[in-house]
């Protein structure tokens, strides 16, 4: 565990009132877990960056909507945004060989099949955030992903500290379910979207929030 203590990219509102802090690069998923783990990064002292990439996310119209969110939220709050190009295919790409039946690699069973997507998804994600992180100087590299009780913080921690070793930036870990509530309540009260699945078409389609 990590702490502060222990292409093309599009960005809006650079918060100034944070000169001389410890940046910490944060992977969105959406703006209601984003406005808690926010919240605590900035009171623990640290500058944040928000980062918006998502690939996965099924439909350009859902990925706008979720987007929308975040830019209005960062405006607001004033906190720099990145937004990489959005491409599905960055997300299909390495999970492909796993549907292909002619291929070695493929997976019948619909369990292991769903273990294995999300091991793929999480790693992309948490790897172009740790590369982001790196090219653009910030000390410490982290995802909203933490936030949800439906996802497995073993995987979200190894792959992140094996992150940390390849991109030598200092993953932060720390378990933010405890705001997953809090969250997605300032999401209501905000008028922002809740998302009802975690974001690919598969997780839509079995109908549930990961």
């Amino acid at each position: 565990m990590n702490s502060p203590d222990a292409s093309k990219t599009e960005k809006v509102g650079v918060s100034t009132e944070s000169v001389g802090k410890k940046k910490i690069l944060v992977h969105i998923c959406c703006s209601s877990c984003f406005s808690y783990v926010s919240k605590r990064l900035r009171e623990d002292g640290l500058e944040v960056v928000g980062y918006f990439y998502n690939p996965e996310v099924h439909g350009k119209g859902e990925y706008d909507k979720r987007l929308k969110d975040v830019r209005d939220f960062c405006n607001e709050k004033k906190i720099e945004l990145i937004v990489p190009k959005y491409d599905v295919q960055e997300f299909f790409a390495p999970i492909m060989p796993f549907m292909d039946k002619t291929s070695i690699k493929y997976i019948s069973d619909k369990k292991r099949w769903k273990r294995k997507r999300c091991q793929i998804c999480i790693l992309n994600l948490l790897e172009k955030t740790a590369e982001t992180a790196r090219d653009q100087k910030v000390n410490y590299f982290t995802s909203t992903m933490l936030t949800s009780p439906y996802k497995d913080h073993d995987e979200i921690w190894n792959q992140g500290l094996v992150l940390e070793q390849l991109f030598k930036i200092s993953f932060y870990y720390r378990d933010f379910r405890k705001g997953y509530w809090a969250g997605r309540n300032y999401g209501r009260s905000h008028k922002m979207v809740i998302p009802s699945y975690c974001g690919c078409v598969y997780s839509a389609e079995e109908g549930i929030l990961e």
